[in-house]
């Protein structure tokens, strides 16, 4: 850190927090962030609010630092305090460039759109920061910011409920939305019994045991389309994201090989993919997963993914090389829940000579530690073993589970159903459990 002002530098920050807060968010974080910046019911007692002490100890002198460290209104460039982007999840609540403040003990950045399972966390992520910041005039030596006891209960609960708070998912991938079109096309092979499935009725399958299950969430690992698919069949695709939706049942995605060569069709009744995509990610019925963590329907659970190639939505098109090493991959800090990594490449431990990537070092180079890996992209488990041969563990112990296609489209499946798995998540254990389709 320089030699700038932490105090203006933190009532800045935090302000353009608490004025990105959405309606939404639990009322005490709302609460607590006002209590630090403006003096109400959450702060210790002979604590000073920041807005309080910016017109005791800094002589009135923050519009200045603000225009000769910012834009005049508020402070853009941080010398005294850590800053960084915020949380995946939260971009589209803060202004374009803003950026939020890093906690000093643990390295978080505060979250934004904090609900009433995550306020504890956040209240004891916001205990971390100084009762007094450096300013211009010293203060009068108070050490505490916020209320010790209800910081004492926050971290509390955090260390009691992260053990039993459980989210549960649906574990999906391979639905090739389209593959019928493949007879019309001439575009990829299918299988001998291809005229007995359906992309449209195994989607319709997948939801109905989302709803049965009253799962918090799916989570697909790529491959939602076919390379061609139609406007008939996303149609109906959108409908079915609308009705998960409106039962709060988000869906969460990584994007596979086909997902990309969809994006250019070749037979005429043949749309663009990736648009369909990029618009329901738009209406809020799909959530693209990245290297940044996504908290799963609210829940404690982080979700990261990397899309095949490591080639997003927004990115198909750009990026011919669809290569990518461990070491071109940065994730951004978890919360103190668990979590989950999404993938759609060959890798390691399923395959050996023929991996895209190497999934240890992947998992070694990482500051994040997982505690589970989904993977998409392969349609047949190891040695055709159905019982064990989708679950294996990375060389540090890390769970690794593939669910295989959801429609049985590769020859392994000829006697054999295809299916989705449930996941019970809690920081202690990942089960399973799997769902014929």
């Amino acid at each position: 850190m320089g030699s700038g002002n932490e105090l203006t530098e933190l009532y800045d920050s935090l302000s353009v927090l608490y004025g990105s807060v959405p309606s939404e968010a639990d009322s005490e974080w709302k609460l607590a962030l006002r209590s630090v910046l403006y003096d109400d019911e959450l702060l210790a007692n002979e604590a000073s609010c920041y807005g309080a002490q910016q017109k005791e100890r800094n002589l009135g002198k923050r519009k200045d630092y603000a225009r000769r460290h910012g834009n005049g209104d508020r402070v853009t460039e941080f010398s005294a305090i850590a800053v960084a982007d915020p949380r995946e999840s939260d971009r589209r609540y803060v202004p374009a460039g803003a950026k939020l403040p890093v906690t000093p003990e643990s390295r978080e950045v505060l979250p934004v759109n904090v609900s009433s399972e995550g306020v504890d966390w956040a209240i004891s992520l916001l205990a971390e920061f100084p009762a007094e910041p450096a300013a211009d005039r010293p203060g009068d030596g108070v050490h505490l910011l916020l209320d010790p006891e209800r910081v004492h209960r926050a971290r509390e609960n955090v260390g009691r409920g992260m053990t039993e708070s459980e989210t549960t998912v649906l574990f999906a991938s391979d639905t090739h939305l389209g593959y019928e079109n493949r007879e019309k096309t001439g575009r990829g092979s299918t299988v001998s019994w291809g005229q007995d499935i359906s992309s449209e009725e195994t989607l319709s399958r997948v939801t109905r045991v989302a709803i049965e299950r009253g799962v918090d969430a799916i989570i697909h690992t790529g491959d939602i389309l076919d390379h061609e698919v139609d406007k008939e069949t996303l149609e109906f695709a959108s409908g079915i994201l609308s009705g998960l939706s409106s039962r709060d049942i988000p869906v969460y995605c990584i994007i596979g090989s086909h997902d990309h060569d969809s994006a250019n069709p070749q037979h005429p009744d043949s749309v663009d993919g990736i648009s369909w995509l990029k618009t329901q990610v738009t209406k809020g019925h799909l959530t693209e997963l990245s290297t940044s963590p996504t908290s799963v329907a609210s829940e404690p659970l982080d979700a990261y993914g990397i899309s095949a190639g490591n080639v997003g939505i927004d990115d198909v098109g750009k990026f011919h090389s669809r290569e990518w090493e461990p070491s071109d991959i940065a994730f951004g800090t978890a919360s103190s829940g668990p979590n989950v990594l999404c993938l759609h490449d060959g890798l390691t431990p399923y395959r050996r000579y023929d991996a895209d990537v190497d999934l240890d070092r992947l998992l070694a180079q990482s500051r994040v530690s997982f505690d589970c890996v989904l993977i998409g992209d392969e349609h047949r488990p190891k040695n055709r073993d159905f019982e064990n041969g989708y679950s294996f563990e990375a060389s540090d112990g890390t769970p690794v589970l593939y669910t295989g296609p959801a429609m049985r489209i590769s020859e392994p499946y000829r006697d054999h159903d295809a299916f989705v798995t449930e996941l019970t998540v809690s920081v202690d254990s990942i089960d399973t459990k799997r769902h014929k389709l």
